[in-house]
């Protein structure tokens, strides 16, 4: 699948809102990708693909991720905020044929995982810090993002992780032995005094 099929297909499949999202996406994937020398072209399709689930219908959604055997339903039935990320990495290697990576890239782009690829790290980014997002503080993540990929994806799940507790809302497993592993990593090179 090239760039401009993703962004096609995207176009043709989201509502403008959440197409316009996603070329935000794309767009932050492609810079990220470019800073750290990464493949640009993978980092933008994965951007143009990576909400592609994210208005299916939740009965399908479940069946997808039941059937891929990627997580136990029951570690996220009460984080229904990351079904369409894993639907949409079964449905992009099921249906649109995408490799491993993008594939890869797509289910975690939400929750993150332990041992994350650079690919998935670009696009958990980039959708945490895309142009159109508001957050508090957002913009000490995106110059963060251009300078230390390792520590804007641990920044970028920390503050997942409190504002989930703060709502009082389910973590996803993948979530939590993600920042574990990079908190590890980084104390390991001797980032951390933990």
């Amino acid at each position: 699948m090239t760039v401009e099929q993703a962004r096609q297909f995207a176009k043709n499949t989201l509502s403008d809102e959440r197409f316009y999202h996603t070329c935000c996406v794309a767009r932050m994937a492609a810079e990220i990708a470019g800073r750290y020398d990464k493949d640009v072209e993978q980092a933008e399709i994965a951007g143009y693909l990576h909400d592609i689930a994210k208005e299916f219908d939740k009965s399908d959604l479940l069946q997808m991720i039941e059937r891929s055997d990627i997580i136990d339903l029951d570690e996220i039935a009460q984080c229904q905020s990351v079904w369409h990320a894993y639907g949409g990495g079964v449905y992009a290697r099921e249906t649109l044929g995408v490799d491993e990576d993008i594939a890869d890239a797509i289910t975690y782009h939400t929750t993150g995982r332990a041992g994350m690829t650079c690919l998935e790290k670009v696009l958990f980014l980039a959708d945490y810090v895309s142009d159109d997002r508001e957050f508090n503080n957002i913009e000490d993540v995106r110059e963060l993002a251009f300078e230390s990929l390792d520590a804007a994806v641990t920044e970028g799940i920390a503050r997942q992780i409190r504002h989930l507790v703060k709502h009082r809302r389910g973590i996803d497993p993948n979530t939590i032995r993600a920042y574990n592993h990079l908190v590890l990593q980084a104390k390991k090179a001797g980032e951390y005094d933990i």
